[in-house]
Order: structure tokens, then C-alpha cells, then sequence
């Protein structure tokens, strides 16, 4: 059984006995507070509380407008084709900002209120702007996740390593929330093998080394995902304006399929070569299209020449990838409400999500799952008649009986904030037989609806948990002039079974 110690210390002012709680009321489980980079940063290094999409975009606007360039390639190196050509859609490599794209997916899981700290706008990532914003998040009350999706993009030397055992160790300090993490070098196209997965797993295993003593409040997953996050009506013709070269480029293929489809010198050949002018100019550094005019200009593009829309839709693809933590929290805060905390937030196909950047089998599984060191990374699989699963649950403590799941550590940090909050109401009580009975009967109460509701193991409540409060039990004389009420509690927490072994033995005609 799990213990946990609460103390409640009175003040010098005492309140007449009687006036106690009914009940514990259960605080919100599933409420992230996101670190990262927004297109607004007017509202930066504050924590904004939002409840919708809605509400994001009105305070920190879209997300990050990544610029493509069309090149020519080999045919095995190919996005599309036209004719005996083949091209490929090229971007930065780690192609955006993830903030945006892990708020809409935790939305579209499922997700409610949560918490939004920007640490500035897309002009580039700063170690510091990240360790600014968890200083920040680190004052607020309520988040019971804490997630820092930019972390994985950063490159400097050691940068992944200071941001991500900051956000460890803050959530073992507060012990109220956990860090939902991503691998470094997640957004790297080149990292999506198998063996550049692995390359990621070994890199993430050295750089929390430093948040050894709170690895139970931390969870990763893996790998990159690819997401419906984003539509046709996210990306324009501007976001294949990365280089003067490729802007050329995919002009020209444009301008060949539009004397293919509609003639040689004719009217409608004419027009639209006067919009492909507009949209790809000899300059675009001087585009001349106003910002409110481009999406009626792409539209009419995009109608008229079919190629517009397959490349743009490339950008699309390419823009829909994303790390896991937003799903993982939106997966998280659904679960909750379907089944309790105390439910493993695994086995369950998240929205949004169209596949994982990297296939995974069972016996490669287990290497990131069940390592010798306990530092467990719960992969995301692709099964058939399934699509993407959540296929893992465990801390990055997994070699510890207590602490190995998830669950088991946010049903504990519900347990204890939930109980916590209510005895802050007899602060100012008397340190007496009376107030020890009635803090023992309103924990006891609480347990035992948890119990009722398969939170807590065993056939009777007096084998789930255990309260105890008073002299001689819990506290010391000493104590009790001290003006500190301790409360110890012992919980039997439920454990997955996350190892189902089948024998079977088949009899053989003439055996005995």
C-alpha cells in the first residue's frame, strides 16, 4: 500500500469546534500547462487560462506559417511527379514551433481548461525563453501537467537536456503535477527510423539523468506523429515561397500545366497567368498581394491548376506532424472523465492522429518500454483495424513498485491535493481529539467513495486504505504544541495488468 502524510498546521487563533467539511471535493485531474512559443506574444511570460481553440487563437493567434521550397530530386528522394520529373517539397528541418499544434490536439482528444505560457513569438528558440516560461508555470496552481512541446526542437548542446530535467525536477518539487515529454530530435524527418528512434531513445536516457530522484513524475512518449490537426484552409501558395529558386521552380510547372489544360495563348491561359505573376513574382521579397487578398487569390489557383493543390497539400502533410505530449494530455483529461485517473491512459486511440512517424513491433518495443535502467518510453503503435494506440502507461520510474504507471502517480496527486485542499478548512481548528475525528471520518469518506468506484484494491474498504490522525498515533506531544496536525493514510492503488500470459496446451489424439 502507498502511504501519504499530510500536515496541517493551526494558528495562534482558534475557531469554535463543529464547523467542519462535509466531504473532500476532488480537484480537476487533467489541466496542462503548455510552455512554448505563440505568433502573439503580447501576453509573454504570463499564464493565461483558456478553455477552447477559440480562446488560444484570440489571445496568441495561429500557428507557425513554415516556408517550403519545390526542388528537383531523384525519383526515390520524390514527393510528386510531373512527367519525367520528380520533385520534392523541402522546409526547415525541425519544420515549426509545436505549441499550436499540441493545443489542438490536446482539443481534440478531448481536452478542457488548461494553461498557456508564452515565452515570445516565432522568431527563434532560446534555452532560456523555455526555463523563463517553467519558472513561470511554476507559480500557478491548479495545472496537473506540465508540458514543454518546443523542447524537442532545440539544438543547442545540452539545451534539451537543462529544459526537460527543469521540468522534472519542478514537478517532484510542487508534487502536484506531472511532466508529459517528448524525445529530443523528435521533429527531425531524419530520426524517423527505426534506428534514429533509437538514437533519440539513447539521447533521452543520458539528458534526465540529472532528475534522477523525480523520474515518477515524469512520463515520454514516442515517437512524432502524424496528425489531421491542420486543413486545406491552413496552407496558401505563400508558404512555398521559402527560396527565390523553388518559388521558380513550382511557377513553372504551374504555368506548363496551365497552357496543358487550357491552351496555348487562349483567355483563360492568359488570366490565370496573370495571377501565377501575382502569387510567385520575380521577386517575392516584393510581393506586391495584400495579406487579406491571398486566400482569394489561392482559392482561385488552386481551382484552375490541380498541381497547386497536390503541393500544397505535401505542405499540409508536413506541417500535420507533431509531438505527442498534446495528444497525450487531450488522451489523458477524455480518460479521466470516461474512466477515473486511477485509469491507465493507454490502449486508446487518440484523435486526430493519422499514423506514427515511426512503425514499431513488440519485441522493439520492449527495448524503450521495459529498459534495464526503468527510464520507460511508452510508444504510440499502428495496429491493424485499430490505427494508432497508446501502447504504454509507465513513469520514467519504471523500476520502482510504487511509482511504475502513471496512473498510479496522478491518482496519488489527485488523492493528496484533493485531501489537502479540504484540511487547509482546519488550519485554524483546535489540535484536539474532536477536530481528529471528524478530519479522520471526511478523509475516510472520501477514500471510501474512491474505493466504491475502483480506484482502490480489495474486497472490503478496510483492505484499501487506512486513516489515521491523534496522540500517540500520528503525533507526539511535541507536535501538538507545535501546532502541526499529521494525518497518515495508506492507500492500495490498482495496478494494470499489463502483461497478459495465455498457455494453451492442445491434447493429442492417442496421448493419455
Amino acid at each position: 500500500m502507498a502511504g501519504i502524510e499530510n500536515r496541517a498546521t493551526s494558528g495562534v487563533y482558534l475557531t469554535e469546534a463543529g464547523a467542519f467539511p462535509v466531504s473532500v471535493v476532488g480537484v480537476a485531474t487533467a489541466v496542462p500547462i503548455f510552455v512554448g512559443y505563440t505568433e502573439k506574444s503580447k501576453s509573454r511570460l504570463a499564464a493565461v487560462p483558456i478553455g477552447s481553440m477559440a480562446d488560444y487563437t484570440a489571445t496568441f493567434g495561429a500557428g507557425h506559417d513554415a516556408k517550403y521550397a519545390v526542388e528537383s530530386v531523384a525519383r526515390e528522394n520524390s514527393d510528386f511527379r510531373v512527367g519525367d520529373g520528380f520533385y520534392r517539397v523541402t522546409g526547415p528541418r525541425t519544420a515549426q514551433y509545436n505549441l499550436f499544434n499540441a493545443v489542438k490536439l490536446f482539443y481534440a482528444n478531448g481536452g478542457g481548461q488548461c494553461w498557456i505560457v508564452s515565452v515570445g513569438d516565432y522568431a527563434g528558440i532560446v534555452k532560456q525563453d523555455l526555463l523563463d516560461g517553467l519558472a513561470v508555470a511554476a507559480d500557478v496552481a491548479g495545472p496537473t501537467m506540465l508540458i514543454v512541446p518546443d523542447a524537442c526542437i532545440l539544438e543547442e548542446e545540452g539545451a534539451y537536456a537543462d529544459v526537460t530535467t527543469t521540468q522534472i525536477n519542478q514537478c517532484g518539487m510542487l508534487g502536484d503535477r506531472v511532466a508529459i515529454l517528448d524525445l529530443p530530435g523528435a521533429m527531425d524527418p531524419e530520426s524517423w527510423t527505426s534506428a534514429g528512434l533509437a538514437a533519440q531513445r539513447d539521447r533521452f536516457h543520458a539528458d534526465v539523468e540529472a532528475a534522477a530522484h523525480n523520474l515518477g513524475y515524469g512520463a515520454a512518449y514516442a515517437p512524432a506523429l502524424r496528425t489531421s490537426v491542420l486543413g486545406a484552409n491552413d496552407v496558401d501558395y505563400t508558404n512555398l515561397q521559402a527560396t527565390q529558386a523553388g518559388s521558380d521552380m513550382l511557377k513553372g510547372l504551374l504555368e506548363a500545366q496551365n497552357v496543358e489544360i487550357f491552351g496555348a495563348g487562349t483567355a483563360k491561359a492568359k488570366l490565370i497567368q496573370s495571377k501565377l505573376d501575382l502569387a510567385f513574382p520575380v521577386d517575392i521579397e516584393k510581393n506586391s498581394v495584400a495579406p487579406e487578398d491571398v486566400r482569394t487569390l489561392d482559392r482561385f489557383l488552386t481551382n484552375a491548376l490541380p498541381l497547386l493543390l497536390q503541393v500544397q497539400s505535401i505542405v499540409a502533410t508536413k506541417l500535420n506532424v507533431a509531438p505527442p505530449s498534446g495528444a497525450i494530455a487531450g488522451v489523458c483529461a477524455s480518460n479521466d472523465i470516461a474512466s477515473g485517473v486511477w485509469a491507465a491512459p493507454a490502449g486508446i486511440t487518440p484523435m486526430a492522429v493519422v499514423a506514427p512517424e515511426v512503425a514499431m513491433t513488440d519485441a522493439q518495443q520492449a527495448a524503450y518500454t521495459l529498459p534495464g535502467d526503468g527510464k520507460a518510453i511508452n510508444i504510440l503503435r499502428d495496429f491493424p483495424g485499430r490505427g494508432t494506440v497508446v501502447w504504454g502507461a509507465r513513469t520514467l520510474d519504471g523500476n520502482s513498485p510504487d511509482y511504475r504507471y502513471i496512473q498510479v502517480r496522478r491518482t496519488l496527486i489527485y488523492i493528496e491535493q484533493s485531501i489537502k485542499n479540504a484540511l487547509n478548512q482546519f488550519a485554524f481548528a483546535a489540535n484536539d481529539k474532536q477536530t481528529w475525528t471528524a478530519v479522520t471520518a471526511t478523509i475516510s469518506s472520501f477514500l471510501n467513495g474512491l474505493w466504491q468506484e475502483g480506484a482502490l484494491m480489495g474486497a472490503y474498504a478496510k483492505e484499501a486504505y487506512n486513516v489515521q490522525c491523534g496522540l500517540g498515533t500520528t503525533m507526539t506531544e511535541r507536535d501538538i504544541l507545535d501546532g502541526t496536525m499529521i494525518v497518515a493514510m495508506t492507500l492500495s492503488l490498482m495496478h494494470p495488468a499489463e502483461f497478459i500470459v495465455l498457455t494453451i496446451t492442445q491434447p493429442m489424439q492417442g496421448s493419455e
